[in-house]
């Protein structure tokens, strides 16, 4: 996130206590006319605090009316597959394009098990 930038930075924080684990987001973007400066990352942080990055955007200049920028964000967590874990469920969004993907959280690693669903304007 940007140190010393113009607008604001945005936490969300979501806690699975079945699973142990925490889902943190932070999002920033600022739009000056044209310019779209974004920013973002979404990450796992676990009761040992270890953190796990599962989408992130470098901070970085863009155009707002037609941004290049895939940007992502926390829809829920649930236990998509049956399988008994909690998985976490992001949208991502594209210019023109929109689609969700579902990362399954195990112990060592972060899994896609899905993506799709999408649609474009």
């Amino acid at each position: 996130m940007p140190a010393k930038a113009a607008g604001k930075v945005y936490f969300t924080q979501w806690e699975s206590t079945s699973a142990g684990w925490s889902l943190a987001a932070a999002d920033y973007d600022y739009l000056n006319g044209q310019d779209l400066t974004i920013c973002e990352v979404i990450a796992i942080i676990d009761r040992n605090l270890h953190i796990r990055v599962l989408r992130k955007v470098p901070f970085q200049k863009d155009d707002a009316v037609k941004p290049e920028v895939t940007t992502w964000s926390a829809i829920d967590l649930a236990d998509v597959d049956g399988d008994g874990r909690i998985d976490v469920i992001l949208e991502g969004d594209a210019y023109e394009d929109h689609w969700l993907e579902v990362v399954a959280v195990e112990d060592a690693s972060l899994r896609t098990i899905f993506s799709g669903l999408g649609y474009y304007l």
